[in-house]
């Protein structure tokens, strides 16, 4: 258990509403999952995540995907840097992909890993 706090810091504020985004990745609905709700949802939860298959190959493929777009809407939309100069954007992605990859894995932890991986303006 990750001693990361869900709270209105940037990373936080960016994973929900790029993830709830109807012009982004549009996940879920603002109306049925609150900001401090959003916390818990599962990735299996979230409509990218395949239900019909528990193909590794197939659900890697899908989160590869997803957390490439998550990256550019972050960066597109926040104006963001990496956190360390020497990890290349590929690398990022592959960190992020992993989150997405795991059924269980929370918003906060996508949150968390994004927190480590990207330097938000209020850091």
């Amino acid at each position: 258990m990750s001693n990361y706090k869900w709270e209105l810091n940037l990373a936080c504020i960016a994973t929900y509403k790029v993830l709830e985004g109807d012009q982004l990745l549009d996940q879920f609905e603002e109306a049925d999952v609150s900001f401090d709700d959003a916390k818990s949802l599962s990735m299996g939860g979230l409509r990218f995540y395949p239900k019909t298959t528990t193909n590794s190959d197939i659900i890697e493929l899908v989160s590869f995907e997803i957390a490439r777009k998550y990256l550019k809407l972050i960066i597109k939309g926040y104006s963001v840097k990496k956190e360390k100069t020497q990890i290349t954007s590929s690398e990022i992605i592959i960190a992020l992909a992993f989150i997405f990859s795991k059924k269980d894995a929370t918003v906060k932890d996508l949150a968390e890993r994004t927190d480590l991986l990207i330097r938000f303006s209020d850091e």
